[in-house]
């Protein structure tokens, strides 16, 4: 330290050690593990990409915890993110809300499909299905954030 710090320091007393300790705690956001900014790429990986088959119940506590309510359907694609990324690149063809930025996989894919029984939040119970099916993402440009693709799917139609 030079002396031009020194000096600040002994002016300023103890104000910039109680500084130093508030700041060390980091910043404080109750809300944080439950209100986190995702990008519609970001939020559509959480609730369609798995690696592999899923158990219904296990895998929609990550989806169902984001809006605190049992998602009544939902579908995970046995697939990486990379993979559905690139069924962004295949013909664009009409989604079912009429716009025309969805692209249908090149080839039927395992997929588990989550149906909700009963239960409310968040004990929400699923009947577990499994099927090989093409499957149709709408992809839009990444957001900051996102992979660096040039697509990235944001929707399963």
């Amino acid at each position: 330290q030079g002396p031009k710090t020194l000096m600040m320091l002994n002016l300023l007393g103890t104000f910039p050690l109680l500084l130093l300790l508030l700041g060390s705690w980091g910043p404080v956001d109750p809300l944080g593990a439950w209100a986190q900014p995702r990008t519609r790429a970001q939020w559509f990986a959480i609730q369609h990409i798995s690696g592999g088959p899923v158990q219904c119940n296990n895998a929609m506590r990550r989806v169902n915890n984001n809006n605190q309510r049992c998602k009544p359907q939902n579908t995970f694609l046995h697939t990486t993110f990379r993979n559905a990324a690139a069924t962004c690149r295949l013909p664009t063809r009409p989604c079912r809300n009429g716009q025309n930025n969805c692209h249908r996989s090149a080839r039927p894919i395992g997929m588990t499909f989550c149906n909700l029984t009963r239960g409310r939040f968040p004990n929400c119970r699923y009947r577990t299905t499994r099927q090989n099916q093409f499957y149709t993402v709408a992809c839009n440009r990444p957001q900051p954030g996102d992979p660096p693709y040039p697509l990235v799917p944001v929707h399963l139609d």
